[in-house]
């Protein structure tokens, strides 16, 4: 056999084809990488898009039950308000998701008490299981700490997202929950269970549990428990499933947290080892009674949401104008007097607390009014940024009646009185 002569050419020729496969392989991730960018974009604008819209409708349909209606009325009346609920919940697990997707997840660190925790979802998971004609129950470990640093929003997220699951799939038995911890400390792993008497899963149903589905009519379809488990990992733990068929499921998740100290803030007494919490019964929505008085200054730059707003104002008993933006607030100001200003901090011009800042150099009375700042989820008014600003109370989004007469009321009326909401 005769051995053909090395040729240089071969060789250059064999690492250009391998360098352009290395090369079309690195396009073709980012292609995909780009494209999975744009579509947790799309999901996030749709997100934004959709909130403000359906917190307003949720809010209006809130409002419609609270007035009197005919027996098929009313009906009529609460299934558009579950439906407005459930829309919302679906805009809210997108936004979550988008975010989760992008590394963007959003964790706060703060004391919160375990315990009460407990007994807020004990009483969710008994109403839920009795209205099913299920048991249910709830024991906790004696080494739980009662007080944590953590984010308790989500931590409630994730538990409640399981106990949900394990109420739609199960129809007799029960549902209880387990909560423990270990003995290591800084950080510690906390730890829920959820079990259920359910008909159980497979193996290939348990791998799909927890991953983005559009199919609903299995338990846990839609995007709820993928959100769990990426927050559960978010907050330094996991989520997941353990089940057979004809055994029921446990559904589980652990979170990294830090113990906080007891410093006598609360009057409610421990959860015990054992003890059977789920016995508390959620109070009945209170509705303000006292009417307000004043002429306010409404600065918001969503027609929904003035349209929102001065329907509970007028409720309120309280007359108001309403501009669109932060310019048109100032120049409605340096024209007249108001009783208070209520102003969102996101206006289509300017920021809300450089509005703010403008109105408190105003060489005019205008300049000494109250103003109420309406934010975004989770912004407390002893924000140091809405103190400077001059800013004196804050009602947090979505726009609820109650409490924006409770951040009215210091400004503009007697202390509040409450009334059973018939």
């Amino acid at each position: 056999m005769q051995t053909r002569d090395f040729q240089p050419d071969d060789l250059f020729a064999q690492i250009q084809i391998l360098v352009d496969g290395l090369e079309a392989e690195r396009s073709a991730r980012q292609a995909a990488e780009m494209a999975d960018a744009a579509k947790a974009e799309i999901l996030a604008v749709i997100g934004r898009e959709l909130s403000t819209p359906m917190e307003t409708l949720v809010a209006m349909t809130e409002r419609l039950l609270a007035g009197q209606h005919n027996g098929s009325q009313r009906r009529q009346v609460e299934t558009l308000a579950h439906s407005a609920r459930s829309l919302l919940g679906a805009v809210h697990n997108i936004l979550d998701f988008s975010k989760l997707e992008a590394g963007e997840a959003e964790l706060s660190l703060q004391r919160f008490d375990l315990h009460a925790l407990v007994r807020s979802a004990a009483s969710v998971l008994q109403a839920r299981a009795s209205a099913k004609g299920l048991t249910s129950g709830v024991d906790m470990g004696a080494n739980c700490p009662r007080f944590l640093l953590g984010d308790e929003v989500r931590v409630r997220q994730v538990l409640m997202g399981l106990i949900e699951t394990a109420l739609e799939a199960t129809s007799e038995g029960s549902v209880r929950l387990y909560v423990s911890v270990n003995d290591a400390t800084d950080p510690l792993t906390l730890r829920f269970d959820v079990t259920d008497t359910s008909e159980g899963l497979t193996e290939a149903q348990q791998d799909r549990l927890f991953r983005p589905s559009a199919e609903q009519s299995r338990v846990g379809g839609g995007l709820g428990l993928p959100i769990a488990r990426r927050l559960a990992e978010a907050m330094g733990g996991g989520a997941g499933c353990d089940s057979a068929l004809g055994q029921g499921t446990l559904y589980w998740f652990t979170l990294q947290a830090l113990a906080a100290d007891d410093d006598g803030e609360t009057d409610e007494a421990p959860v015990e080892q054992g003890e059977i919490v789920a016995k508390v019964a959620a109070p009945k929505e209170v509705a303000p009674r006292n009417t307000l008085s004043g002429h306010v200054l409404v600065v918001e730059g969503n027609t929904v949401n003035r349209m929102l707003i001065g329907a509970y104002l007028d409720e309120f008993g309280l007359t108001y104008e309403g501009v669109e933006n932060g310019a048109a607030a100032v120049m409605c100001l340096a024209a007249r007097s108001y009783d208070l200003v209520l102003m969102d901090t996101v206006l289509p011009d300017y920021d809300g607390m450089q509005i703010a800042k403008r109105i408190r150099s105003m060489h005019a009375p205008s300049s000494e009014v109250p103003i109420v700042a309406i934010t975004a989820p989770g912004a407390t008014d002893d924000d140091q940024d809405y103190v400077a600003a001059g800013i004196n109370a804050c009602v947090s989004k979505p726009i609820q009646g109650r409490a924006l007469y409770a951040g009215l009321v210091p400004f503009l009326g007697a202390p509040m009185e409450f009334a059973k909401a018939s």
